[in-house]
Formats: structure tokens, sequence, C-alpha cells
């Protein structure tokens, strides 16, 4: 049915049926021809602005009041991100103000660090529109990986493993370096954060491909955050006391707290990848999981191996990793079709030579 059409009579622009403004001139279509609102948006009064305040005021109150009316038509997810983005907002301040009541700086610390990795997780649930994301298992997979994961890592980095790696790992020789970076800090740091995944794979249902990928960031967000604080209240804070480099120590702490934690996410969200593919294919299962740990921790060792002595080419690595996880994220709902599951692919690229599925498969 064709809407039917009508002139502004304010300005004199076309309209449709149902509009209750000018989409022009905002005049309210309502009222009758020659009223307050004429004034307003076509010049033509010339009252002071102290004269027409108080009474174009009253007259746009109830329109301003009206949302208030109609609350119970926002729909309750609508109304947890209204929630989020206050508490999102506040938080900081919040948080300065109980650190100067309770004189505790180092869980103060903590709590940012915590607030960077909500920053990042709402980022990525934005940025990857993954369906069917469970808030208690994003918050199992992150702490999982913070508390379990890493307590196992540092109890194996207690056996005084690193004097036995450092020798490798800072080699400047990058034919020692960099292999010796992937075996002893990739292969171990990856395979901490892939635990949580595994975990999800034995005990609970398989997520959807980019639900997976997503719980695998936030593990490594985890991992990031958790090893940042470390870094931040250990050797940064001693190094800092020695020369007071207060902007060596600020910078350290930013990256610290965003572009690493950054890293380590893309790299377990590669990782969660080929896992999720492992358990849809008990036939490649090993070779899946190898590679899970594998290409991981080789962009992990390349990175810690090149930031030093060629930080223009450890950019490269990281950029390259982001970009693999970005095409593997936006093909998963193609590869979901390739198993029979139902996908929701309404913004998602068909794969090249891939005719686009119609029914079922």
């Amino acid at each position: 049915m064709t809407a039917v059409v009508t002139a502004c009579w304010s300005c004199g622009c076309a309209l449709s049926e149902g509009w209750k403004f000018c989409g022009d001139c905002g005049c309210d279509l309502a009222s009758p021809a020659g009223d307050w609102q004429a004034g307003v948006y076509l010049g033509r009064g010339r009252a002071a602005l102290y004269r027409r305040g108080p009474h174009e005021i009253r007259e746009l109150l109830p329109i301003l009041f009206a949302p208030f009316r109609h609350l119970h038509a926002i729909p309750a997810n609508r109304w947890r991100w209204i929630v989020l983005t206050a508490i999102m907002g506040i938080f900081p301040l919040a948080l300065v103000a109980m650190v100067d009541r309770f004189n505790d700086p180092v869980d103060g610390f903590k709590a940012v660090a915590f607030y960077f990795s909500a920053i990042w997780a709402l980022f990525f649930a934005s940025a990857f529109r993954a369906a069917g994301l469970s808030w208690r298992l994003s918050l199992l997979t992150y702490f999982g990986t913070t508390i379990v994961g890493m307590s196992l890592l540092l109890a194996s980095l207690s056996l005084n493993l690193e004097a036995v790696r450092d020798p490798f790992v800072n080699a400047t020789n990058l034919i020692i370096s960099i292999p010796s970076s992937i075996l002893f800090i990739g292969f171990p740091e990856e395979l901490t954060k892939a635990l949580v995944l595994f975990a999800i794979w034995r005990w609970g249902k398989l997520p959807a491909l980019r639900a997976f990928m997503f719980y695998g960031m936030l593990s490594g967000l985890g991992f990031g955050i958790q090893e940042g604080v470390g870094y931040v209240l250990g050797p940064y804070t001693t190094e800092y006391a020695k020369d007071h480099n207060v902007a060596e120590f600020l910078f350290g702490v930013l990256l610290r707290l965003s572009s690493l934690p950054f890293f380590h996410a893309m790299w377990a969200g590669i990782a969660a990848f080929l896992i999720w593919f492992a358990a849809r294919i008990p036939s490649a299962r090993a070779g899946l999981i190898f590679l899970a740990i594998l290409i991981p921790a080789t962009f992990h060792g390349l990175y810690d191996a090149l930031i030093t002595p060629h930080v223009g080419w450890a950019l490269v690595v990281v950029a390259t990793s982001t970009i693999l996880l970005g095409i593997y994220a936006a093909s998963a709902a193609q590869f979901e079709r390739w198993f029979g599951l139902t996908v929701d692919d309404s913004d998602e690229p068909q794969l090249i030579g891939v005719r686009k599925a119609t029914g079922a498969p």
C-alpha cells in the first residue's frame, strides 16, 4: 500500500504517513499553522531569547518526557547495555574514590587492569558479532585462565626454568633467540591459555565458532592482564624506584594494560579457531590440536624475539596474526554451514568459489 504523502504546514516539505514531526524543520505536525514553533524554526519571531525560552521549554517538556511513558517497550537486552554503559563510565571515578578511602593502590591497580579487560571484551563482542554468548561462561573463561592457568604456569617457572631458558631467549643471534622464544615462551604460554578452551570442549556444550573464538580471546585477555599486573607490580616498580623515570614507567603500564593483552587475545583466538575444528573433526584431531598450539606459539615467539632488535618486524607479526584471526572470524558462518549447522550469516562474506546455500545442506 502506498503511504499518504502530505506537506508540512510550516516549511512545505513532503511528509509520509505516521510522522509526528517534520524531518526538515522539526515542526510539530499536530500544531495549528502559525503556532509558536513557526517563529522558532523559521526565524520569523523577533522576541528576545529570555522571553521565548520559558514558553518554549514548557511546550517541549511533554516531548522530552515521552520516552519515560514507554519504558516497557525497551527490550531487556537493551536495558543490560544501558546499565553496562553507565557502569563503564562511572567505574574509574568510583575506583579512585575507593583507593583514596582504603589506601590500597595494589588492589586498585588490579581493578584498573580488569577495567581495561572489560573494554577489550566489549570491543571484541561488537567487532566479531558472536551470537549466543554467555556472560557466565565469559567470566569463567577469563578468570579460569587468570587463576588456574596462570597458577600452573607460575608453578612450572618456580622450578628455576627461567635460568635455563634466558640465555637462549636473550641471545643476540636471531637464529638462536627465535626458536628459543617459540619453544620456551610461546608454547607454554599458549598452552596455558588453551587449557580453559579444552575444558569448555570436554565438559560443556561446544559453542558456535565465533563464540568459541570470543572465549579464546577472553582467555588471552585474562592471561595478558594477569601477566601485565605481575610485571608492573614487580620489575617495573623496582626499576622505577631506582631511576624514577616517570615516562618509561607510565608507557610500560599503558602497554601492559592495552596492546599486550590484545596481542595475547589474538593468538588465543587463533588457537580457539583450530581447537573448534579439532572438536568437530575427530579424524584430524591430533594434527589440529598441535597446530592450535604451534601457530599461536610461533607468532608469540617471533614477536618476543623481534620486539627489541627489530620492532617494525614485531609489529608486522602482530598485524599478520590479527588479520588472520579476522579472516577466520569473517568466514565462520561458511565453515559452520559445511558442518550442517544453523547459522546467521546476514553479514557474512562467502568464501571464494563456494556457492551460497539456499536451504538445508
